[in-house]
């Protein structure tokens, strides 16, 4: 699954755009708390072998956030991204993709219940390959950027979120990761990412939300 880099920017920039999204609601801020489960993707080619990973499997995520106005927002999350299996070289392998993350979240609220959200932040990445039915394993830990775009629909302190996210693989590994991530987004076939499109909730404590 791909999403071009104008369609992650876009919400950030109609926040800038618009007078409503700093029009201030003090119901709106505020600590909140909720989680999402969803479709992961795992996806990446090795550079020396051109043997290609991809596969899907179920994942989930803990989100713990503050809304600090109405069009700002961060959040510290948990991220298991679960078990996806693939063939490569007759040989089932197994990934495991956990991430800490920390970002930013442009939001553009719409009307009083409805927010257009993008998200920016890194990713600590915990990264384990196994092959079922033989011992050992492969593990790697990388800090990588995280890009995000959603929806939200707020019912009083309870929102329902839809959102895509993305997590760019070895960007750290290029000393021009900026020029290589730009390359990414323009090239599918050299794309390595891990992401989840997922369906979640959150609950906001301090007060009534609208």
């Amino acid at each position: 699954m791909r999403l071009p880099i104008r369609w992650l920017a876009l919400p950030v920039a109609l926040c800038a755009a618009s007078p409503a999204a700093f029009a201030r609601d003090p119901a709106l801020a505020g600590p909140y708390f909720g989680g999402s489960i969803g479709d992961s993707n795992v996806q990446f080619k090795d550079d020396q072998t051109r043997q290609e990973f991809d596969a899907d499997d179920t994942g989930f995520k803990v989100i713990a956030g503050y809304r600090i106005i109405d069009w700002v927002a961060v959040e510290l999350n948990y991220t298991d991204f679960g078990k996806p299996k693939d063939r490569i070289f007759g040989v089932d392998m197994e990934a495991n993709y956990t991430a800490v993350s920390v970002s930013a979240l442009g939001m553009l609220p719409l009307g009083s219940n409805f927010d257009l959200f993008g998200r920016l932040g890194l990713a600590r990445l915990d990264a384990d390959f196994r092959a079922p039915g033989f011992d050992g394993s492969f593990s790697d830990k990388s800090t990588e950027p995280l890009f995000g775009i959603g929806a939200q629909f707020r019912a009083s302190n309870l929102a329902i979120r839809i959102e895509y996210e993305g997590i760019l693989l070895d960007a750290n590994n290029n000393d021009d990761w900026w020029d290589n991530w730009n390359d990414d987004w323009d090239d599918r076939n050299d794309s390595d990412w891990v992401s989840m499109l997922s369906l979640g909730f959150t609950y906001k404590f301090g007060g009534p939300g609208r």
